[in-house]
């Protein structure tokens, strides 16, 4: 009986130690990009970073309260896109202006303005490093 509850106890310490949380992106912040103010236009798909920093985890964006559009668009590689702009995924509204968006160096955003009265609208991001 002894080795039964001995064995029985053996296997649920070991479960224990399997079922383990998922890995997760927990690091400091390690670097920096300069923070940039980048022109969304309303008529093609602009990227977001214009230029990569090299050990990119992330971006922060701010989608400024005085702007009248909300920018929508994808995740997509950094040199071209054949996705249509019609597919839009993410979008970032002036009234919930902020974001973080886990993103590696290869990784851009491809936003489009949705107020189509102006040629083009202001958004603000920064990288981050890990």
């Amino acid at each position: 009986m002894k080795k039964v509850l001995l064995v029985l106890g053996g296997v649920i310490c070991f479960s224990w130690n399997i079922y383990a949380a998922q890995p997760v992106a927990e690091a400091p912040v390690n670097g920096y990009g300069t923070p940039v103010t980048i022109a969304i236009s309303s008529t093609t798909l602009t990227m977001v970073p214009s230029s990569q920093t090299s050990g990119r985890m992330g971006i922060f964006i701010d989608n400024p309260s005085t702007n009248t559009g909300n920018m929508v668009g994808f995740l997509g590689n950094c040199t071209s896109t054949s996705v249509a702009s019609t597919i839009r995924p993410i979008e970032l509204s002036p009234s919930a202006n902020t974001a973080f968006i886990p993103a590696r160096e290869d990784v851009c955003l491809w936003l489009l303005d949705t107020n189509t009265a102006a040629a083009s609208e202001n958004l603000h991001y920064q990288e981050l490093k890990q």
